[in-house]
């Protein structure tokens, strides 16, 4: 009886203490920032100690605070980079492409909550489901909620290729693992599953609705209004000031093409980067329903809201929104990230060409400057932080039991005793 009593203590001692753990490491109890809150300088010292001397190709590293530039910082590097320097940005071409359609729809050319099927021609529909495809819009198109189980990841094309149309992409996609399809696989708003596919169908139409490419819309909606000079989505081996490729060895790569530039084939520099945050945090109608639209919380995971229209959520503010931007990441060491604070227009921004996962680590730690909590590109090693203090406990609950039963050993059985009798 003692021992059974002594195992069933241990065991839900110990349950309750590493939920609590868990539940800590989510919230970032164990995890130590790199720098008091608000103690900007520090937060850069600590960025430089840690991690500069990680980049194997070009870097660079800009902070906002308030709406205003404090720290610009370029890696020594052979390609000698500057804030006008283009880098490939991957994947975080998406919250520029949601960022147009949100100023295509407060122009009236499109309703976000409106079936997607509205805007489609007989050139290319959605495939045929046993789901209702009118529920299937472009709010959800962008934060992949739609339905859409492509998983595409788009396949990387050297120069001397010839890229596939938008309307050959749309009805033979081509992913990095291969052919891809796409296909309704489950309701809409219903759950979360990354779709790249999803930015060539808002590629179509909005090439439908404004009757011009992609590319001259971004130009006219996006690029030239916000001053963002450099950006645009042609072969970066054809332009001058880059940051080229390196592996996470240090030796150079490649640079490739991408079918899909509303997904991943966006160019962009530091400045340019810095208007786009700036305008979003001037304040004016235009720029507050444009964070409205790009934060809104609509994919979710284990009940966690992580993505909004075309923009990733990694961690809640204290004033109930949230930090939000975007990563990208390309073989072999590509790497961006941007976050912005829409309560404080504090923001960080940073550009890696060399280093794996170097930005988003480092625009990551920003996060839980900011905000105390670890964003969701996060999550693993936030767990982590929790395995020592649910190792010490536990080893603290075993001993204390231990103590405790050889101690009192007289007052259990009497007790269990007195139990007894009473029943």
């Amino acid at each position: 009886m003692r021992l059974f009593k002594y195992i069933l203590s241990f065991t839900l001692l110990t349950l309750c203490w590493s939920s609590i753990c868990l539940y800590g490491a989510l919230n970032g109890w164990w995890l130590t920032p790199l720098a008091k809150q608000g103690d900007t300088n520090h937060f850069i010292k600590a960025v430089n100690h840690r991690f500069l001397n990680e980049t194997k190709g070009n870097l660079a590293f800009i902070v906002l605070e308030n709406g205003l530039v404090v720290s610009k910082q370029f890696s020594p590097s052979i390609d000698k980079i500057n804030d006008e320097t283009l880098f490939p940005v991957a994947s975080m071409s998406k919250l520029f492409t949601a960022y147009g359609i949100s100023q295509l729809a407060q122009q009236g050319q499109i309703d976000l909550d409106a079936p997607i099927a509205n805007y489609l021609t007989p050139a290319w529909q959605l495939p045929s489901s046993s789901f209702d495809h009118n529920k299937i819009t472009m709010r959800l198109l962008l934060s992949h909620t739609s339905g859409l189980v492509d998983g595409l990841g788009f396949a990387d094309i050297s120069e001397e290729q010839a890229l596939p149309s938008l309307l050959e992409s749309l009805q033979q996609p081509k992913s990095s693992r291969g052919n891809a399809k796409f296909e309704i696989g489950y309701a809409p708003a219903t759950e979360w599953q990354y779709s790249g596919g999803g930015y060539l169908i808002a590629e179509h139409i909005i090439e439908n609705i404004t009757g011009i490419t992609f590319e001259a819309f971004m130009a006219d909606t996006v690029f030239t209004p916000l001053k963002m000079n450099r950006a645009n989505y042609q072969f970066i081996g054809a332009q001058t000031n880059i940051a080229n490729a390196y592996d996470s060895e240090g030796n150079k790569s490649a640079s490739y093409q991408y079918v899909s530039p509303a997904a991943t084939g966006l160019l962009a520099s530091a400045n340019d980067l810095t208007q786009f945050v700036i305008a979003l945090q001037q304040g004016n109608t235009n720029s507050e329903q444009a964070i409205k639209d790009l934060s809104q919380p609509l994919g979710y995971k284990l009940g966690a809201p992580i993505w909004g229209m075309g923009a990733m959520l990694y961690a809640p503010t204290p004033k109930g929104n949230f930090i939000f931007g975007h990563d990208g990441a390309n073989e072999p060491a590509i790497n961006s990230a941007l976050r912005i604070n829409p309560n404080t227009n504090d923001a960080i921004i940073v550009l890696s060409s060399g280093g794996d996962h170097l930005a988003s680590s480092i625009a990551s730690e920003w996060t839980l400057w900011q905000t105390g909590v670890p964003d969701f590109l996060n999550f693993d090693s936030a767990i982590a932080s929790a395995f020592l203090p649910i190792g010490s406990g536990i080893l603290v609950i075993f001993v204390s039991l231990v103590l405790f039963y050889r101690k009192f050993p007289q007052l259990i059985s009497k007790s269990s005793t007195n139990s007894v009798l009473q029943y």
